[in-house]
Order: C-alpha cells, then structure tokens, then sequence
C-alpha cells in the first residue's frame, strides 16, 4: 500500500506543477531531458489547463467515488509521525468520475512525450503510457476510484492533450493552451463558485497575463547552471505560495489574487532567474 501511495503521487497537482515548472527554467540545461524553455512552458501549461478542466468535468458529472474512500487503509510499516501525510495522499473526498490524476497524468507526461526530443518517440511514449498505467492502477488499489472513471479521465486526457499539442503548434507556442486554461477556468466559475475553482482560474490568468508580459524577454534557453538556481528559487516561492494558500483556506477573492500571484512568479521564474544572477 505504501507503494502505491509514492506511485500515486506522480500524478499530483503538486508533482505535475514541479514537472512542468523545472523544465520551463531549466531548459536545455537539464541532462538528457533539456528541451526549449517554451516547450517546458508547454508543459507547465497543460498543468494549469488539467487542474481547471478536472473541476468543470466533476462538478458537472458530481457521481460518487467507491465506498470508503475517505477511510485511511493501515499503514504498519510508516512511522506514527507520517501517518497523517499518507493518511491525506491515500484518500480522497468528493466527486470522483473523471479521475483526475489519470486525466492530468496522461495530459501531463504525454505531452512530455510529445516535446522531448531525446531517445526515439516510441520509448517516449511508452515511459509515459507505463507512468498512466501505474497511477490510474495505483487510484484503484487505493480505492478512491472506480474503473471507468480512470479509463475515461485517460480518454479525455488524451484528446485534450492532442487537441491543445495542435493549437500550440506542436508545443511551442504556449500562451494559446494558457489562454485555454482561462476559458475553462471562468467556465468552472459558472458552474460552481469554489476554493477549487477560483483558485484554477486565478493561477490561469496570472500565468497567461504574465507570459504575455515577459515573452520577448525570456530567454528560449538559459545562460548558465547560476541562472537555473536562481530560477529555481523562484519556482520554490511560487510554489510556497499555492501551499500558503490551500493550508489558510483565505476568502475567494485572496485565493484568486494569490493563485495568480504564485503562477505568475512561476512564469516570470526565468527571466527572474536571469536578473537575479
């Protein structure tokens, strides 16, 4: 169970945000993974457009997820002092068709996928399909999900992400999937008005607002290994911020300002990094 527990976690909001966030600032400076700084801006968009449609489809559908899923599985192995962190990663409380971390997986590592351009295509695809396949079995094996809710969220994974690969014009053209992002997010606000759903469409208009600001001027790839740190304390503050967020649980309008506060610092990272060093 603990196994699944770690395996589940690849396809965490938290996991996906620092996938597409450290390929964004890194660059071609990331060893065998270093890919043109708005592909990895791709990436990061496909996270922000996955959290966004995961509430639309969920509040729209609102069907249940298995009995007991809300109830902690025994843990004997883990240390009293971390029951509580696996207790909150292996259950899950409300609506649960799509699966979100099978749709956000797929979206996320397929389009991984799709922008690297080390190894063969084929083996590409094949990491990412194994990486799909093991977080949707570890959603069952932990009982949060159903079958058919890991098996439509990779579906819709799918045709998003060859939807908005094309729009992006084979991934390099980001800001239209951030764009994305922002129509399904003031979508999300029609439906229902949430901490989840402001806090989506905050992070879509921070980040699309932000890159419209400092596309010119961000760097395609990174002068040196100073700038990627420097970049990456700045994705470590962006990312203390969403967490300062959903621990305080603040008013909506405090979540939106914040959520496109963070996102935004992560999008200007980069350029950041650059001014920084």
């Amino acid at each position: 169970m603990v196994l699944f527990a770690s395996i589940t976690q690849l396809g965490d909001v938290w996991f996906l945000f620092l996938l597409g966030s450290g390929l964004y600032v890194t660059g071609d400076e990331l060893p065998h993974w270093g890919i043109n700084r708005r592909r990895g801006l791709f990436v990061l968009a496909l996270v922000l457009t996955y959290v966004a449609l995961i509430g639309v489809l969920k509040n729209v559908f609102v069907l249940p997820r298995p009995p007991g899923a809300g109830d902690p599985p025994a843990f004997g192995l883990v240390p009293s002092a971390f029951k509580g962190v696996f207790t909150s990663i292996t259950t899950a409380s409300g609506p649960g068709f799509p699966s979100g971390h099978a749709l956000g997986t797929t979206m996320v590592w397929g389009g991984l996928a799709l922008v690297l351009d080390r190894s063969t295509y084929r083996r590409r695809v094949g990491i990412a399909a194994a990486v799909v396949g093991l977080v949707s079995l570890s959603r069952l094996v932990l009982g949060v999900h159903y079958l058919v809710d890991v098996l439509v969220g990779a579906g819709i994974g799918l045709v998003v992400l060859g939807s908005l690969y094309w729009l992006a014009d084979r991934g390099t053209d980001p800001e239209q999937v951030l764009l994305v992002a922002v129509v399904i997010g003031l979508l999300g606000l029609f439906i229902h008005v949430t901490f989840d759903s402001v806090a989506a469409i905050g992070s879509a208009v921070g980040a699309w607002l932000v890159w419209r600001g400092v596309a010119d001027s961000t760097p395609a790839h990174p002068t040196d290994r100073w700038e990627v740190l420097a970049g990456f304390g700045v994705v470590v503050i962006a990312g203390s911020i969403f967490g300062v967020v959903y621990t305080l649980d603040p008013s909506l309008l405090v979540t939106f300002l914040v959520s496109a506060l963070a996102s935004g610092t992560a999008v200007a990272a980069p350029l950041l990094g650059e001014r920084l060093v």
